[in-house]
């Protein structure tokens, strides 16, 4: 028995791989609640931790007390914040935002 295996063009690889990572990039990320079910995120602001808000980055404090936070950047320096419980703070820009690091209360 022999098996034939086609060559895609590169056309309709780049093609199909750019319409796989935009199906990525526009799915919203699944909660998973005690039960185990899985429910797509309602509300945006309902996030806690790092979000994003248009182009801009958002951190939610959802816990008792103020947290440090320590956020990275892609371009430019670091910084330290302290959002205040149930509190927002804006971090800044989303596309410069690297990651958020809890640094324990403040």
């Amino acid at each position: 028995m022999s098996v034939t295996i086609k060559k895609l063009s590169q056309v309709t690889l780049l093609s199909t791989l750019a319409a796989i990572s935009a199906t990525l990039l526009t799915t919203s990320p699944a909660t998973a609640n005690a039960a185990g079910t899985v429910h797509e995120r309602s509300h945006v602001a309902a996030a806690c931790g790092l979000y994003r808000d248009g182009d801009a980055a958002q951190y939610k404090n959802c816990s008792g007390a103020g947290e440090n936070i320590f956020v990275t950047y892609l371009l430019g320096g670091n910084t330290y914040f302290c959002v205040p419980s149930g509190e927002t703070r804006y971090v800044g820009r989303w596309s410069n935002v690297f990651r958020v690091y809890n640094r324990g209360g403040c």
